[in-house]
């Protein structure tokens, strides 16, 4: 034991000289010279000020996405730089293709589109008032800046976790040029991009135009199956005790198709004024996000009852669901459209008229922000993951359609004055017209055995809201040093909402 023991003691001490002469010996092995590593200047607008600032002298929680690192991510949507960014995630909201975004575990995940969500997104500084059209599509993007906490002092819009703020590329009079790029991949994907850049008068007047085609085949499955399900087969009469099978075609589903545009003209009268316009186009008629009922088959679930299983493998994806509830199938009135248009999938159309003006007056920044913006959406929806065919009913099917009609204006005054006071105020305007209404066929009392012929007849619920709001903000920061910022701000803010409700009413189809 003595002679292992002074082994071990002669070995460790000889490593231990050997690192001792490394490291001595290493400096001398090394350049004379070594370059310090060097941050790449990151300018950011979160301060509102009018020039933008060095993001490693901002006082305010920001992260920047540059348009290379964006380009890097191969992002589908502004959702995916929550890789990116700490603090902010950002998810789909099930069964839509809207934003469900968090920043600070402060959210929204329901679709309502009367509730304004907490995560407010601004695309050239004009607020996207609605969560199914927050997951913009990423293409001809400058950068993107997701600020972090409260910023009704910095903002038209109040906003209670954070703003996702997207800069798009402007018109210059560098020269003519055209920039273009395909992507594919699995899943049938298939992405265009182009944008294409003119001078009209020199320093005067440029136009630009960006456009975006996505389509893809979706990597669900319709491949959910049923078997022996109580009052699912023909024909539907009291006491619906018969049973019935179904399965699905196997087909893809959650494919892509949209279709979006810029076009921007910008004019600069003197060499103090911009004045920019622009028009937006987004065009998406993607399939029905799908639904897969994720119940495990021992669960203690009512559907597991009815012998409506959740999924039995390992791939859930593929045991997805859509009933394609386009035609009545049983009943009084079958044969007939049921009105909700599954086949159409999500249809969504916006038309976008926006007007930015700057203008710089001695060591003031005056801005204006200018937009109309019209959107109309058919969101036809499968819930429970049913699949359709000639022996099934609904369990539960529906379609949100709604018309939104959105003003906004606002005024900003910025500083930029040499000494250590700066400040941003501004007054802020939007009204917002909505008209939702809901068409639902409810199957669940069909399947249960007690229903009755009406269960044929769909349901309809209708909403309209009328809202304006107007805010005044104002924000400034004071530098006692080059490391030392105190900013203090104040907000006042007034809003009215007109809400107009019709519960869930059963109606006759078709003059039964």
């Amino acid at each position: 034991m003595t002679t292992i023991r002074s082994q071990l003691y002669s070995a460790v001490r000889r490593l231990t000289l050997f690192a001792c002469a490394v490291s001595v010996a290493l400096p001398a092995l090394l350049p004379l010279t070594v370059e310090a590593a060097v941050l790449d200047e990151i300018m950011v607008t979160a301060t509102r000020r009018g020039e933008a600032t060095d993001i490693q002298s901002t006082p305010v929680a920001v992260t920047a996405i540059g348009e290379q690192d964006f380009s890097d991510l191969f992002a589908q949507d502004i959702g995916d730089t929550a890789r990116l960014v700490p603090n902010f995630s950002a998810a789909q909201i099930t069964g839509f293709n809207a934003a469900g975004f968090a920043i600070r575990a402060a959210s929204q995940t329901d679709i309502l589109v009367y509730w304004e969500p907490p995560v407010g997104v601004l695309v050239d500084d004009f607020v996207v008032p609605n969560m199914q059209t927050q997951l913009l599509e990423p293409y001809d993007i400058e950068q993107v800046e997701v600020l972090r906490g409260p910023q009704g002092t910095l903002f038209g819009k109040n906003t209670t976790a954070g703003v996702v703020s997207v800069r798009t590329k402007r018109p210059n009079f560098d020269g003519m040029g055209l920039d273009a790029s395909l992507r594919a991949g699995n899943f049938g994907r298939v992405e265009a991009r182009a944008a294409f850049n003119l001078p009209l008068i020199d320093d005067k007047l440029a136009f630009r135009i960006a456009a975006l085609s996505q389509q893809s085949d979706g990597y669900y499955k319709n491949g959910k199956s049923s078997t022996n399900v109580q009052g699912f087969s023909a024909p539907f009469s009291p006491p619906f005790t018969s049973y019935g099978d179904f399965s699905g075609d196997g087909r893809d589903l959650g494919g892509d198709d949209v279709i979006s545009g810029r076009a921007k003209l910008l004019w600069t009268p003197t060499d103090r004024i911009d004045i920019l316009f622009q028009y937006e186009y987004i065009r998406d008629e993607g399939d029905t996000p799908p639904s897969v009922n994720e119940t495990l088959p021992t669960a203690p679930q009512f559907f597991n009852a009815a012998n409506l299983f959740g999924v039995n493998s390992s791939k859930p994806y593929e045991q997805a669901g859509v009933s394609d509830y386009d035609t009545i199938v049983n009943g009084p009135n079958a044969g007939q459209p049921t009105g909700l248009n599954f086949a159409g999938g999500h249809q969504i159309d916006v038309d976008g008229y926006y007007m930015n003006i700057e203008w710089t007056i001695g060591r003031l920044d005056l801005v204006s922000v200018t937009g109309y913006r019209e959107q109309v959406s058919n969101l036809p929806s499968t819930y429970g993951g049913e699949v359709g065919n000639s022996n099934l009913g609904t369990i539960f099917d529906a379609t949100r359609d709604d018309q939104r009609e959105t003003f906004q204006q606002e005024f900003r005054m910025a500083s930029n004055f040499d000494g250590a006071f700066n400040f941003v105020t501004g007054v802020f305007y939007q009204t917002d017209e909505t008209s939702f209404n809901v068409l639902q066929y409810l199957g669940l009392s069909t399947l249960f055995g007690f229903g009755g012929a009406n269960d044929y007849d769909p349901v309809i619920i209708s909403n309209n809201q009328d809202m304006d709001s107007i805010g005044v903000f104002l924000d400034g920061s004071f530098d006692f040093a080059d490391t030392w910022t105190v900013a203090a701000g104040i907000r006042y803010t007034h809003e009215e909402k007109d809400f107009f409700s019709r519960p869930g009413t059963p109606i006759a189809a078709y003059g039964q």
